[in-house]
């Protein structure tokens, strides 16, 4: 096993196989409905205590329009619905 594949398991007795696409799904990925993303990262801002920064990793950079989309729903319809964490 890699180590980011080490990184992301929830235990660390976990096998190897079970780091499914479905396991980091529910696990690891921020992903889904702007009200989906927003309540994923107010979970997480809560579970760690808050956060300075928010770090975007996104792999839709072809077809560049799904990049831009995905930017522009983070931007302006979860980021507000989280304005109020500071």
């Amino acid at each position: 096993m890699s180590r980011m594949g080490e990184l992301v398991k929830t235990d660390p007795n976990m096998a190897d196989s079970e780091l499914t696409p479905e396991y980091l799904l529910d696990n690891v990925w921020v992903v889904g409905s702007p009200e989906d993303v927003a309540n994923q990262l107010r979970h997480i801002y809560e579970e760690v205590g808050g956060f300075g920064v928010l770090l975007v990793n996104g792999h839709e950079w072809q077809p560049k329009e799904d990049f831009v989309k995905s930017m522009t729903l983070l931007k302006q319809e979860v980021m507000p619905m989280l304005s109020d964490l500071v």
